[in-house]
């Protein structure tokens, strides 16, 4: 299904440029013929974009990326008649979309990332230092538009998320993530033993250990950079798990 590798400087990453701000997509876009392109030229960052990711009086966070990425990037070669607008980077999977957000970051403000979390198990506050280039980044070897899966007992064919799932059940995740990972599901899933898409309902009436499998095959499939790391507080010694903070991906280490 794919490959994993570490996220190199992009000086390091064979076709990848830093001076040709040339970057390769973990999925990459597929055209209408089904051909896959996985190049994207982007620009410098300037403060208007900043201003861009971190305007929350307007949109939510997955449509500020959505608006943020359009403005990043320059062109998708092989693409040319496609506009890079807010609805292109809304189609990208979700792995393309983290990807782009920290070669950027990387690229513009530097590999080392400064960030201070508190632990969940004492609260007290832990200072996390790590390097872009050290992250995991699993790579689709042949993207496709759909999938099969066979999962408890059933033939599902889905898709993998992209944006706009994430716009859609972004703030439901933050109340309720059990309803969230239904309404992803009803999103993804476009065929069930050739019965056709579930609807929401049908989705929430699956048996648990169908949902888990379908969010094991997820975890399984997705490209992209893994976000998460296991850490051990220094106070308290528990163990916690840590995922980044994108608010603070693209304001300078110190």
């Amino acid at each position: 299904m794919g490959m994993t590798e570490n996220l190199p400087l992009p000086d390091e990453a064979g076709q990848e440029s830093l001076a040709g701000r040339r970057l390769l997509l973990p999925a990459g876009v597929l055209d209408a013929h089904g051909r896959v392109h996985r190049e994207v030229r982007v620009r410098e960052l300037t403060g208007a974009d900043e201003e861009a990711l971190f305007e929350r009086a307007t949109a939510s966070g997955a449509r500020r990326v959505n608006t943020f990425l359009a403005r990043a990037i320059e062109s998708v070669p092989g693409l040319e008649d496609t506009p890079i607008d807010e609805a292109f980077a809304a189609g990208l999977q979700l792995g393309d979309r983290d990807y782009l957000l920290l070669r950027l970051r990387q690229m513009d403000l530097g590999d080392a990332v400064h960030q201070v979390v508190r632990c969940p198990a004492c609260g007290a506050k832990v200072d996390v230092d790590l390097l872009i280039s050290e992250l995991p980044v699993r790579r689709l070897e042949q993207p496709r538009a759909s999938y099969e899966a066979q999962l408890g007992g059933s033939t599902l064919r889905l898709r993998l998320p992209d944006g706009e799932d994430q716009a859609a059940v972004e703030d439901l995740a933050m109340a309720n993530p059990a309803a969230a990972n239904t309404r992803l599901f009803a999103r993804l899933v476009q065929d069930i033993d050739g019965r056709g898409a579930p609807t929401e309902s049908e989705v929430r009436a699956w048996p648990a250990a169908l949902r888990a499998q379908l969010s094991a095959w997820l975890a399984a499939h997705l490209s992209g950079p893994d976000l998460f790391l296991d850490l051990g507080c220094p106070h308290c010694k528990a163990a916690m798990s840590y995922a980044f903070d994108l608010n603070a991906f693209f304001l300078p280490s110190g």
